[in-house]
């Protein structure tokens, strides 16, 4: 069970519900159902995420976001 509750689209305000319609097409993953509690944290994780994404070599970005799982101890 999740520490901190997720905002479902069905639940979600309006300005989230259209953030998960435009980003995610409806599916956001858990992560942010997490951090949609506060729509402008949202929105800037998901530019600075973008930024990142497309700096880093795809194959790179990948291991870098596994190892940082690892270093967090997050299982998920």
């Amino acid at each position: 069970m999740a520490r901190i509750s997720y905002v479902e689209p069905e639940n979600a305000s309006p300005e989230v519900k259209e953030i998960y319609e435009k980003t995610f097409k409806g599916k956001p993953g858990n992560v942010h159902k997490a951090i949609a509690h506060e729509p402008r944290v949202l929105k800037s994780f998901l530019s600075f995420y973008a930024s990142v994404g497309r700096s880093l070599e795809h194959r790179l970005y990948e291991l870098v976001y596994i190892r940082v799982s690892a270093i967090n101890q997050c299982n998920y």
